[in-house]
């Protein structure tokens, strides 16, 4: 079924035709992370192991989409890939696959990744500490790879909330109820008769108790929990996502937002100057932007650090992520649980739903799913006043 004996050694040959014949920058650090995450899945189940690996080496929505395909040639043989390069990249000759023009450093990185992988190719069957004992040799020519774990990119410029997302976010605020409050409080209209304010209504008629007076239990003012998908499978979606906070921000000041990669970090102050009209850059985020996707555990991060403090019958909690995460289920599972046990609705904005024929197949998705009680996205003011008219809230 696979060209060679070993695991490590197709799973390193795939990676080559991810990046010559479909454009993905898979190096060494990709494999060593995906044969890593196999620790967590049982091999012999062929869609497990896609949908783990899918995240790992794929780093945009396209990509994710393409690697299905790419899988199946090459795994299960639906296609006839061809498994070997037949041209030869000399100093004169064009490169091969319909991703070539993407210029000569493109070129270059691809070429020095390849001598890498080539060199940590031993005779025998390659151990997964063999790739991390060549990955540390090979630092100083990998610095064009990049790894799925660290953050690299740098986090945008944010700026003030046009007017349309302002209205659209006042509009969302406004319909948004949370639960009663335990107070009761003078009322137009309510569930309990005010004897007290009624007798002293009284005075002005006489001792008459003409007017009756009443009691209702207000509602919460609701306080919103945003948490960023900054990943890189998410950088397409950013702009949208900040968009959003900023101006639900400007709407109201009940409002608290991370951002979370492979860590978790608070950019509430850099989100409240933009609401006010500022232009600002968040702060260095390190792990928090631009790299992977641990949505488990930034999540159960999230609560451990500020869920005593933000966590009540009055948050609503918005996750803005596409639900492609690489760490183990339980841990993702378990938080959602209590995130949706602790707050009042768990409104979950993922991009890929817009996508034609698109399924909440992901292990990440399938895993929050039972604890979401809003699946939407926000990509304009338009999705901001759908979401007003469609977010369940208990």
């Amino acid at each position: 079924m696979y060209p060679f004996a070993s695991l490590p050694e197709n799973l390193i040959a795939f990676g080559t035709v991810l990046r010559h014949d479909y454009g993905f920058r898979v190096g060494l650090r990709q494999i060593h992370d995906a044969l890593r995450a196999l620790e967590i899945v049982t091999i012999a189940d062929q869609r497990a192991v896609r949908n783990l690996w899918r995240p790992i080496l794929s780093s945009t929505a396209d990509e994710a989409t393409l690697f299905d395909r790419a899988f199946d040639e090459f795994f299960l043989q639906r296609h006839g890939l061809r498994l070997e390069r037949t041209v030869d990249r000399g100093a004169g000759d064009a490169p091969a696959g319909p991703h070539a023009r993407r210029g000569a450093k493109r070129e270059r990185e691809s070429t020095i990744i390849d001598s890498a992988i080539e060199s940590s190719l031993p005779d025998r069957a390659v151990d997964v500490d063999d790739i991390g004992d060549a990955e540390d040799e090979q630092e100083g020519i990998l610095r064009a790879s990049y790894s799925p774990i660290a953050g690299e990119a740098p986090p945008p410029e944010i700026g003030p909330a046009d007017p349309a997302w302002q209205d659209a976010a006042l509009a969302f605020v406004r319909r948004v109820q949370t639960a009663l409050s335990r107070r009761w409080k003078p009322a137009p209209r309510g569930s309990r008769f005010d004897l007290r304010r009624t007798l002293r209504s009284s005075l002005h008629t006489g001792g008459e108790p003409l007017v009756p007076r009443w009691k209702a239990r207000p509602r919460l003012r609701p306080r919103f929990v945003m948490i960023l998908d900054g990943s890189r499978s998410m950088s397409p979606y950013a702009s949208a996502a900040l968009r959003s906070a900023v101006a639900i921000a400007a709407a109201t000041r009940n409002v608290e937002a991370f951002a979370f990669s492979t860590e978790l970090q608070r950019i509430t102050p850099a989100i409240r100057r933009a609401a006010s009209g500022r232009f600002t850059r968040l702060p260095h985020l390190e792990r928090a932007w631009g790299g992977g996707t641990g949505i488990g555990t930034c999540l159960r991060d999230f609560l451990h650090r500020y869920g005593d403090r933000l966590l009540s019958r009055d948050a609503v909690m918005i996750i803005v992520s596409d639900g492609l995460d690489v760490g183990h289920p339980d841990v993702l599972r378990h938080a959602m649980t209590e995130l949706r046990r602790r707050s009042a609705a768990v409104i979950w904005l993922n991009p890929l739903i817009e996508t034609l024929g698109y399924e909440p197949s992901s292990i990440g998705m399938r895993t929050a799913k039972p604890s979401i009680t809003t699946l939407a996205w926000v990509g304009d003011p338009g999705g901001l006043y759908r979401l007003a008219r469609t977010a369940r809230v208990s």
